[in-house]
Parts: C-alpha cells; structure tokens; sequence
C-alpha cells in the first residue's frame, strides 16, 4: 500500500511540473522549478503586512520591501529584496535579502530567517 501511495505521489508530482522536453520555449520560461520560489513579483497589501509584524522592533536598519518570492515549505517562505538604510549618521543604502518564514497556521508568527545583504 505504501509503494503505491509513493508512485501516486510521484506521478503527481511529475504532471504538476512537467518534463522539460515536453514543454513549449514560451512555457518553459515561465517554468519554476517544483520547490522552488516563485519569480519575483510586486509586493500585495498581505506582504507588506506580513514584512511589517516580522520585522517590527528591528533596529539600526531601516528595510523597505520592493518585491518578493515565496515557496511552499511546511509553511511558507518569503524572500523580500529590499532596500536598506543604516541608522547611522552618513547613512549607507544598499539592497538586501530577508527570509521571512511564516509556519502553517496554529504554529506561530512569521520570523526572520535570515538577512543577507546583496
């Protein structure tokens, strides 16, 4: 029974993302990669809502969030490019990436995975 619930979900799966051969030039440049995060796109009213409860209480640097990616995991992963600040006089501005993770509902808040600066 588990062999054929492993082969349904793998079947599944393969008719979900495809096999590249099969796929038209115009479709396979909009293809992702199964996992993987989506193509960059305009922040919506949700992601900066989300961006602001992660980040509320951050110090030293001022983020603004210009667009973001996400991916399917136990939850959800965002990947906000930003643009950064220091706090500092002669402030410095440069672009950076935040992770924000938020867990499947009943888990807890979204939190910083990481910050990179680009």
């Amino acid at each position: 029974m588990l062999k054929l619930t492993i082969a349904a979900l793998a079947a599944m799966l393969l008719t979900a993302c495809g096999s590249p051969e099969k796929r038209t030039e115009k479709q396979q440049e909009k293809t992702i990669l199964c996992g993987g995060y989506t193509g960059q796109r305009p922040l919506e009213a949700s992601d900066r809502e989300l961006f602001r409860r992660a980040t509320t209480g951050m110090t030293g640097v001022s983020y603004t969030p210009e667009s973001v990616a996400t991916q399917v995991v136990a939850g959800t992963n965002y990947r906000f490019i930003c643009t950064a600040k220091t706090a500092t006089p002669g402030p410095e501005t440069y672009e950076a990436e935040i992770i924000v993770f938020q867990p499947l509902p009943g888990q807890g808040e979204a939190k910083i995975a990481k910050i990179t600066r680009l």
